[in-house]
């Protein structure tokens, strides 16, 4: 099992597709983060666990969130993009507010990256020494187009970690 001290000044991104503990997982190195003093802040753009996938996570420490909306399950064909917009806006505006620490977890970045861009996300992990980040990769929500930009997307965010753990 993985530990935070393992991904400590590292980039880490876990993958994996629905209900496979990439949260859960997030979750236990999150808490062992905050056990060991670290300055530590999460960006949490996973919608409310009501909807049956993710989660979000807690924490005593600065914590982003805002509502997010399941495109994919919550809409119609003609909705999805339009409901991944939504959560694009309301995301890109949770991040200007957004104030660096050492130690920067993002829960559900595939949630962002379904309409934002890669580059807001690097960026935003260039001032953390250690980032720990987990995002839906799978085939459980098809392989429609929508879902194939938002899977090369994470392949380019991919590039950008030096750790990924497949759950």
């Amino acid at each position: 099992m993985w530990k935070f001290t393992d991904l400590e000044n590292h980039t880490c991104l876990i993958l994996g597709d629905l209900n496979s503990g990439k949260t859960h997982l997030t979750q236990m190195l999150l808490d062992e983060a905050q056990a060991l003093g670290n300055p530590v802040v999460v960006i949490d753009m996973a919608p409310h666990e009501s909807t049956g996938v993710g989660g979000k996570l807690t924490c005593t420490c600065d914590y982003y969130t805002t509502e997010i909306v399941t495109p994919r399950l919550s809409g119609k064909t003609e909705e999805v993009v339009t409901l991944a917009e939504l959560n694009r806006e309301r995301i890109d505006l949770l991040l200007n507010k957004y104030h660096p620490r050492e130690v920067l977890f993002i829960n559900d970045v595939s949630i962002y990256l379904q309409r934002g861009n890669v580059e807001k996300i690097v960026s935003l992990m260039s001032f953390s020494q250690t980032c720990i980040i987990n995002g839906y990769f799978g085939t459980t929500l098809g392989e429609d187009p929508f879902s194939v930009e938002e899977k090369k997307k994470m392949i380019d965010l991919h590039k950008h970690c030096d750790r990924i753990i497949w759950r």
